[in-house]
Parts: structure tokens; C-alpha cells; sequence
């Protein structure tokens, strides 16, 4: 049981898993490092599509993830299923992500 959330970490969320995990659920060691990598290449790449609407993401404790607003609000995002309908949440807004400005904004940035 994690002692922060007094949650059961029991599963991993389908976009956690490579194909290699899929059967075996326990991670440790070199299967875990690899885990925690992949996670933070997802976040970098996910802030780059949450900067367009003043969001970030942080990885926290290599299950869930911290979803930050400029206000100086966070929300728990239990895996990346979760991570849409908790940023409607915390901007009290929905979110197009394929939004044409969005889409546009992806263009400059990435030249």
C-alpha cells in the first residue's frame, strides 16, 4: 500500500505495460529503471502538449503522475487514461487535443 494515498498499487494501466510485461505484473531491478525511463520520455513529451494550456505533468513515485496548473493547483492523475478527464477537472473546462490552434501551436514550437 503506498503511504501517502493509502492506495493498492496492484495493476499498471495498459500504456505502462511493453509487450514483454504484459504477463508478468511485478517489475524489479532493470525492468523497473526501463519502467521509470519510459514514464519520464512520456511526460517530457506530454508537457510539450500541456504547455498550450498552462498545465504541466510530473511523475510522482513511479506509479502516478501531478498535474499542475499556473494557479498554483495540483490534481493526482492515476495513469495516462486518467490524465484528460483530471485536467477537466482541475480547469473546470474540456479539452480538445486536436484542437486546430493546438495543433498549430505544436507546429512552431517544434519547427
Amino acid at each position: 500500500m503506498c503511504i501517502l494515498c493509502g492506495e493498492m498499487i496492484s495493476t499498471l494501466h495498459w500504456s505502462e505495460l511493453s509487450f514483454k510485461e504484459k504477463h508478468a505484473q511485478m517489475l524489479v531491478g532493470d525492468e523497473q529503471k526501463q519502467r521509470l525511463q519510459a514514464r519520464l520520455k512520456k511526460v517530457t513529451i506530454l508537457n510539450k502538449i500541456l504547455e498550450f494550456y498552462g498545465l504541466k505533468l510530473k511523475e510522482w513515485q513511479n506509479s502516478k503522475f501531478i498535474l499542475s496548473n499556473k494557479k498554483g493547483r495540483d490534481i493526482i492523475v492515476n495513469d495516462l487514461g486518467d490524465l484528460w478527464i483530471k485536467a477537466s477537472e482541475l480547469e473546470k473546462k474540456s479539452f480538445d487535443v486536436l484542437d486546430d490552434k493546438l495543433l498549430e501551436f505544436l507546429r512552431t514550437k517544434n519547427g
